[in-house]
């Protein structure tokens, strides 16, 4: 009997430490502790916030940010296997460069290697870059962009993600 009332309290300990041990993509939004200047707006994370990658539709979660009167967004996608998420999504986008321009480059966000980017739009006649920073967690594919923001913006924001 006193061996099962060791157990027990044994047992509750561990499943609470192995619940505090695991994440989902609303704790990879940060809302607080932000770099100057950037306000936290709202988190969405219904069926509504859905991308293409790869012909699937998958589920995101998404942070929104205001820098400087910039709009900014974290995406988060959870996936089994986060690695194949990235190379599909960046067959994705280099499929929509018609010539020979390479998109990305590669950089380290809080010691990850991850990959900005480059999009140009045209804005009032001149081409305007479009910048996106993406990586991979061990269980997640995360995407820092803003359709306006200067690349220094982008990186501080996906710097405060932590992860």
């Amino acid at each position: 009997m006193s061996k099962k009332i060791i157990w027990i309290p044994l047992l509750l300990i561990a499943a609470i430490l192995i619940s505090g041990c695991t994440t989902t993509g609303t704790d990879l939004i940060p809302k607080t502790n932000l770099p100057p200047g950037f306000t936290y707006v709202a988190v969405h994370s219904d069926n509504s916030t859905t991308m293409n990658i790869g012909g699937s539709l998958v589920n995101y979660t998404e942070g929104v940010y205001n820098y400087n009167g910039d709009d900014l967004y974290i995406q988060v996608i959870e996936s089994d296997n986060p690695q194949a998420l990235l190379a599909q999504y960046k067959l994705d986008v280099q499929k929509e460069f018609k010539s020979n321009y390479d998109p990305f480059t590669p950089i380290s966000i809080n010691g990850h290697d991850a990959t900005q980017v480059t999009d140009f739009d045209l804005v009032k006649g001149k081409q305007k870059p479009f910048y996106t920073i993406v990586w991979t967690t061990r269980k997640d594919m995360i995407l820092v962009a803003s359709p306006t923001a200067d690349i220094q913006t982008v990186i501080a924001l996906a710097n405060a993600t932590k992860a």
